[in-house]
């Protein structure tokens, strides 16, 4: 769907312009669509309307604990899947031969209807305000995502991914590969975010849980230990919140709920449950 929003200080419009509008409006030809054009004085701008090209199934399902940045968990895995009518395997023909891809998505349960010019990154301690453009916030004017992830194979329209940072049911826009030579660029500085976050966390697990995770975990449950451990690591404790040991953290991970206490860097997780 295009839709065209007048920006002039004038509310009337000819009927020249009238009929240059709905000429433009009209065309398919998405070579002959330019995001401004400008009409007998008037500027235009086109708002767009996406269709999701596929869903991501992921082994996070709650917001909490999904790491920060794509690429830190690497035994997170996620499985994209393309719908209608992008399901066809000749739209991935050649994309086997990557090792990474980037993927667009929309950050579907952080949308909302206002956004704020500034918001505080976890890097920062989350108190310190910084632009929304200067940060990777989920919460932006338009809720698009982007991360880079190992594409470990293709079967059909499916793609299987290593080291996502999906919630599960993500609507995906956009599929391109990652091409090394113009997407890494060794001299870039990343501000305050220039090094990966270092894993501070020494992760526990209660002795009666050994049994339980060796019955929990399945081809649908992969690496389920090893995922926890990771996962936990980097800490997804807000940075702002004060340490109570006696605390009980919980998210879903697959379809578990995850029980966990914290120290200062020791992380002990007291339960596992369907």
């Amino acid at each position: 769907m295009l839709q065209l929003t007048a920006n002039s200080e004038s509310n009337h419009l000819t009927a020249l312009q009238i009929s240059l509008l709905a000429d433009y409006a009209d065309k398919d030809n998405s070579e002959k669509i330019r995001v401004i054009c400008v009409i007998c004085g008037y500027i235009f701008f086109m708002n767009f309307e996406f269709k999701p090209i596929g869903t991501i199934q992921s082994c996070y399902t709650d917001k909490f604990g999904i790491p920060r940045q794509p690429g830190l968990v690497k035994s997170a895995t996620a499985t994209l899947e393309l719908l209608p009518p992008y399901n066809q395997p000749e739209a991935l023909r050649g994309l086997e031969d990557f090792s990474h891809v980037w993927i667009v998505f929309i950050f579907s349960a952080s949308a909302r209807e206002s956004w704020k010019a500034t918001v505080r990154p976890p890097r920062l301690g989350g108190n310190e305000r910084i632009g929304v453009f200067a940060s990777r916030s989920n919460f932006r004017p338009n809720p698009i995502g982007l991360s880079v992830v190992e594409l470990i194979h293709i079967e059909r329209t499916t793609l299987k991914l290593s080291g996502g940072d999906f919630l599960d049911g993500t609507p995906v826009l956009d599929i391109k590969p990652y091409i090394p030579y113009a997407d890494c660029i060794p001299s870039a500085h990343g501000a305050f975010a220039n090094t990966a976050p270092e894993t501070v966390n020494t992760v526990t697990f209660a002795p009666n849980l050994a049994s339980c995770i060796l019955h929990l975990e399945s081809a649908e449950r992969p690496n389920l230990k090893q995922l926890i451990m990771d996962m936990l690591s980097f800490n997804p404790r807000p940075a702002y919140r004060e340490i109570d040991p006696e605390y009980i953290f919980g998210t879903q991970v697959f379809d578990l709920n995850v029980r966990w206490k914290q120290t200062e860097h020791t992380v002990e997780v007291i339960s596992i449950d369907e």
